[in-house]
């Protein structure tokens, strides 16, 4: 893992909260649901982003384990 991506994702977390509050607020919306959604949605999505493609025999390992 690089050293970089937990400081990535601290950062997304604080800046999506912020942004998600700020703009629930100017739009008088649930300022709580918004930042927590804020929170959890971008570093999942960097999670699925450095995330690597399976190899072929992966895929076809994991093809045969869910027809199981």
């Amino acid at each position: 893992m690089q050293p970089y991506y937990p400081l990535l994702t601290l950062f997304s977390i604080v800046l999506f909260v912020w942004l998600g509050r700020r703009m629930a607020a100017t739009r008088h919306r649930n300022r709580m649901a918004w930042g927590l959604a804020g929170a959890v949605l971008p570093p999942a999505l960097l999670i699925l982003l450095m995330l690597r493609p399976l190899t072929p025999e992966e895929a076809d390992e994991d093809e045969e384990t869910a027809d199981a």
